[in-house]
């Protein structure tokens, strides 16, 4: 099934965009933003081309925009002399980066940046890249954009605040603030399939959550180009299939995993490992804007990375 991005001749994009953190999500957003035919900048600390010569490479620190004025000011300078105004979009995609030595703090101190900047820019769309880990379910429940967020460590701490700084962009009431919290990313250079064969990713079977990476892409792209409501809104990003982690690494090795009984599962509500979750992503409102994934289960990722995953793989397990 292609996404919706892929589908609609009329998701074009006339307008600029700057995008905040090219990596390996960042870089694709900004190439596909090209080609809808929006003229794109994008913002990072080091000097770095871009994959394409149609996106314009900035070197800046967004972080800086929220330690006072003259710093602000310093990295509007370097926006407006590369995009032309009024900038109608901002996209930001920020993770820490291990070889900076960088922990969750980023995610609080680029949110409290890009707020400023935006203010600063009068930019009133912008659309923020956050992750379902800020859910932080280890008991297998089903997560929606509704549900409670109780942050008991320091990266659901730091990704819920920025969540909730950069939707005061939406205290304009012309504003757009769209947050998409994206579960599981994989794709070309990120190949799970012998991560999720071996035998300690099925223990504890708890249930797994996943994204295509370009089927983030086209989230970010449609809800750009099709969801325009004034107001701030969060959406879950995931392929929609929940699956149990011993049924994954049974189908992907052609062998029984060991499944806990109903005594032991009481026991396994705690992460298998730290960071990861034990709970199923739902993304009804996701789906109900018209976006739809082009890989909707982790098995026809692996199919698009190349791997033989048999078709008659396993339904998801009733909760």
């Amino acid at each position: 099934m292609m996404s919706s991005d892929h589908q609609s001749v009329a998701a074009r994009m006339n307008g600029s965009v700057l995008l905040v953190g090219p990596g390996w999500l960042g870089e694709r957003v900004a190439t596909r933003l090209v080609a809808l035919g929006a003229t794109v900048a994008t913002l990072q600390r080091r000097a770095q081309s871009a994959d394409t010569s149609e996106v314009v490479a900035l070197t800046g620190d967004i972080t800086s925009a929220a330690l006072g004025l003259e710093s602000l000011a310093a990295l509007q300078h370097i926006v407006t002399n590369a995009l032309p105004a009024p900038i109608d979009h901002l996209v930001v995609c920020i993770a820490p980066s291990r070889a900076r030595g960088e922990d969750y703090d980023i995610y609080p101190q680029a949110a409290a940046g890009a707020t400023d900047l935006a203010r600063a820019l009068g930019i009133r769309s912008v659309l923020y890249v956050s992750s379902t880990g800020v859910y932080d379910r280890h008991d297998g429940s089903e997560v929606t954009e509704q549900s409670p967020i109780v942050p008991l460590d320091a990266r659901v701490q730091a990704l819920y605040d920025a969540e909730q700084r950069i939707a005061t962009v939406a205290e304009d009431p012309e504003a757009v603030v769209r947050i998409v919290r994206a579960a599981g990313l994989y794709g070309p250079q990120r190949d799970p399939a012998a991560r999720l064969a071996a035998p300690t990713f099925a223990s504890g079977d708890v249930w797994c959550n996943f994204s295509w990476r370009d089927d983030v892409v086209s989230a970010i792209t449609h809800l750009l180009t099709h969801h325009r409501a004034p107001g701030a809104r969060v959406f879950n990003c995931a392929d929609g299939t929940p699956l149990r982690s011993s049924v994954i690494a049974s189908t992907l090795t052609g062998r029984a995993m060991d499944v806990p009984t109903a005594a032991t599962m009481l026991e396994c509500t705690a992460p298998v490992r730290g960071g990861r979750s034990n709970q199923r992503v739902n993304v009804d409102a996701l789906l109900a804007t018209g976006w739809r994934p082009m890989a909707p289960t982790i098995y026809d990722g692996l199919r698009l990375l190349g791997h033989q995953v048999p078709f008659d793989a396993p339904a998801p397990v009733a909760p």
